[in-house]
């Protein structure tokens, strides 16, 4: 039955929105140690939307720069190649979550906001780690729940079905999928992740945020990281992820991080602050 149902899903992934050209174009740039401010600014102002949502960027209080930054290639130089994939992935994963359903539109904007604070979340508690690669993790946690937006678009009655049994039971979703579907978001999101072509990091983050019990093997800091960032996000309440629960704290996954548990409240209150402040523009 499960493996029915999980085909009947590939069926429709393929509707699903891709990620823009635009932003795997800048990626692959990003990634090339001889590419330019002035190569990148090429492609950005190719696209209105994206131009114009850098241009806020730059100017907004999240940066506080005294004076007003009028060309894509000041903002680049500004931000740096890092922040510019962070920006442009973040916008285009929002448009993903956009939807005219008026029954679920307040659902995936919850999500959203739940989304981005892993992301952040991600991303703070990587910088304590010294990860070596912020941005990847910033993307892991945007994209670690991405199943819930699959289930939602294409399988509404059981979505609808879902959060009833949620509210109904007061159960966690992942097992409320279980009993409705068969089968949880991680699944979904990893035959999306797999569709997009995304790196087996992400691909492994996606499919296994909820079994962090099983750590083992391969990207288990990673999966740490967004485990994490999870229960973060919603002790501070930051969006949705589908019901009001906070799921347990791994231990293994504490240790694995080796971080004290005296920065446990110094990282919510900074992924609290940046929250705050990236959600303005986005």
């Amino acid at each position: 039955m499960k493996l029915k149902k999980l085909e009947r899903i590939v069926t429709h992934i393929e509707d699903l929105p891709t990620l823009p050209t635009t932003v795997l174009k800048i990626t692959e740039l990003i990634n090339n140690p001889k590419s330019s401010a002035r190569d990148i600014a090429d492609i950005v102002t190719d696209d209105q939307v994206l131009t114009a949502r850098l241009l806020k960027l730059v100017n907004s209080s999240f940066y506080g720069f005294p004076q007003k930054i009028s060309t894509v290639t000041g903002a680049i130089v500004l931000l740096g190649f890092d922040a510019i994939r962070d920006l442009l992935l973040t916008t285009s994963i929002f448009d993903v979550f956009l939807t005219k359903n008026k029954a679920i539109k307040n659902d995936l904007e919850r999500l959203w906001k739940h989304s981005l604070g892993c992301a952040v979340a991600a991303k703070v508690i990587g910088s304590y780690t010294k990860h070596d690669k912020l941005e990847e993790l910033f993307v892991a946690g945007l994209l670690h729940d991405i199943g819930k937006v699959v289930e939602a678009l294409f399988f509404p009655d059981d979505f609808s079905r879902i959060s009833s049994l949620v509210t109904q039971k007061r159960i966690r979703i992942v097992q409320a999928e279980e009993e409705i579907l068969g089968f949880t978001h991680a699944d979904t999101g990893k035959l999306l992740a797999e569709q997009w072509n995304l790196p087996p990091k992400l691909v492994s983050v996606i499919a296994n945020h909820h079994t962090a019990e099983k750590l083992t093997g391969r990207f288990i800091q990673e999966i740490s990281i967004v485990h994490i960032s999870d229960i973060i996000c919603r002790a501070l309440d930051l969006g949705s992820g589908g019901d009001n629960m906070i799921p347990p704290l791994n231990e293994q996954a504490w240790d694995i991080l080796s971080l004290d548990t005296d920065l446990i409240y110094e990282i919510m209150e900074k992924v609290d602050r940046e929250f705050k402040d990236l959600s303005l523009f986005v």
